[in-house]
């Protein structure tokens, strides 16, 4: 990326009220500032941002050539903040695919803090914006690189520590962009400001959770799966004397009759896989669950990384 200088301030992701043209400029600094730079020299590096049209669930899924003269802004402009949902990849790629095993070196942790009070997250975060009335993500600026699945595990730890949502903390998430909209029907479409930013390197880490081991932590296998593969159905009457009755409810709900819809998911997963179900299957199983598609949408990036995190959880708990 060609060099720029960086910026401490953002005042028009602060500001409803600021113009069209002033949010657009500060969403592009912000993006910029937050990809300058890869951590690592190599070959060509790729930012992700994500949009979805109010409305609908489909993720049109974006990347940008980090080198020379990146044009971030055409993209805002094409998938402008009054008509879609605008979401970005913290992490950068060395491909053109979210895929877990795509994501390059990084000095950031994330978290999607929720409800929870960003503030009394230990280190605090460097960079906070609130995603709707009472919830925010967060972002920290680590003083130096760490792999992926290390970078996970310091966002896993802060997350569990401090009452985030623990469904967040793979190196491939998705976050809100400060400056846009949040297109949810249950609000009245609110502003998501920028609330504080602090481009200072943090040399602290949080204190992993018990049994982790920073030097003993890999980067998760990349599953290749097909959610189409399958019917539902017939992988449900496969498998159905393993399966606990609630899992197969799950499986056959055509509507989301719960609130917690990350816990669904990981049981509709870990049941499978513990019942001996192919990823393929699983896959199948899960694209078409109403529970995935009100909190994913058509996203097939998060396909994959919910089944690999939660096979991933449950062999370790084995």
């Amino acid at each position: 990326m060609t060099r720029h200088k960086k910026r401490t301030e953002f005042p028009a992701l602060c500001n409803e009220t600021a113009s069209e043209r002033d949010i657009l400029q500060d969403q592009y600094a912000f993006l910029a500032d937050l990809w300058h730079a890869p951590a690592l020299p190599g070959p060509v590096l790729f930012g992700n941002l994500c949009f979805r049209r109010k409305g609908t669930s489909r993720m049109i899924d974006k990347f940008v050539v980090l080198q020379g003269t990146i044009r971030i802004d055409r993209l805002l402009r094409r998938y402008d903040r009054q008509r879609y949902d605008q979401y970005f990849s913290p992490n950068v790629y060395a491909r053109q695919s979210r895929r877990l095993g795509g994501v390059h070196m990084t000095r950031l942790g994330w978290c999607d803090v929720d409800g929870a009070d960003p503030f009394a997250f230990k280190p605090n975060p460097s960079v906070v914006w609130q995603t709707s009335p009472g919830r925010t993500q967060a972002l920290w600026f680590w003083d130096r690189p760490h792999t992926p699945a290390q970078a996970s595990a310091f966002s896993k730890a802060l997350t569990y520590r401090y009452e985030g949502d623990k469904g967040g903390s793979a190196a491939n998430k998705l976050l809100r962009l400060p400056g846009s909209f949040n297109h949810k029907p249950e609000y009245d479409k609110p502003f998501i400001p920028l609330v504080h930013f602090d481009p200072q390197p943090i040399t602290a880490r949080p204190k992993l959770l018990s049994g982790q081991n920073l030097s003993d932590i890999i980067e998760p296998e990349a599953l290749s799966i097909n959610p189409y593969a399958h019917k539902p159905l017939d992988v449900l009457r496969k498998h159905r004397r393993k399966l606990s009755t609630s899992t197969a409810h799950l499986i056959r709900h055509n509507r989301v009759q719960a609130t917690d819809k990350s816990n669904r998911i990981f049981a509709i997963v870990a049941n499978l896989h513990e019942a001996g179900a192919t990823p393929d299957e699983i896959a199948s199983v899960l694209w078409p669950n109403p529970y995935f598609r009100e909190k994913y949408g058509e996203d097939m990036n998060a396909l994959e990384t919910e089944i690999s995190r939660i096979i991933a959880k449950v062999e370790v708990q084995q």
